[in-house]
């Protein structure tokens, strides 16, 4: 009998400190996703704000080139579009441009880099490829307006 008792303890144990382990991280994604909308609203706040301030007007601003997310059902991303200034990079690390957070976006998965007249998009041997209007980027390609950039689970448009 006190064997049986000892294996119920443990079995005890083990399942409060996997309630433990699960409500952490519950709360790990709570606030994660809390930082990630406070980011979008304090992104989309500046980008108006770059507007209004510069006296640019929002025809001007929107003409730049620039991403603009058309599939993120994930919520992966945390903007609706990203500006392309002269690169713009795209990858699962924190250092990139345009963060995506999923496990089938590489670290450092795309790159776009303006030269004189085109814009270049270059797959930094990803593991799971880029794929623009519907074929897998093997070299640098150069981009045209209403391109479709895949990346993951999330789709891109290339505006100019």
């Amino acid at each position: 009998m006190p064997g049986k008792l000892q294996v119920f303890n443990v079995i005890v144990i083990a399942l409060q400190y996997s309630l433990v382990v699960l409500l952490y991280y519950f709360l790990y994604r709570v606030v994660k996703l809390a930082a990630r909308d406070l980011n979008r609203l304090a992104f989309d706040d500046l980008d108006d704000s770059l507007v209004h301030d510069t006296g640019v007007s929002t025809a001007d601003f929107h003409s730049q080139p620039r991403l603009v997310v058309i599939d993120d059902h994930q919520e992966l991303l945390s903007q609706t579009f990203f500006t392309i200034v002269d690169s713009l990079t795209i990858g699962r690390s924190q250092q990139n441009n345009v963060v995506i957070d999923s496990s089938f976006v590489s670290h450092e998965h795309a790159c776009i880099s303006r030269t004189k007249h085109n814009y270049l998009l270059a797959d930094l041997n990803s593991t799971n490829g880029t794929i623009v209007n519907g074929q897998q980027v093997e070299e640098e390609i150069a981009l045209v307006d209403g391109d479709i950039i895949q990346i993951g689970a999330v789709t891109l448009k290339f505006e100019r």
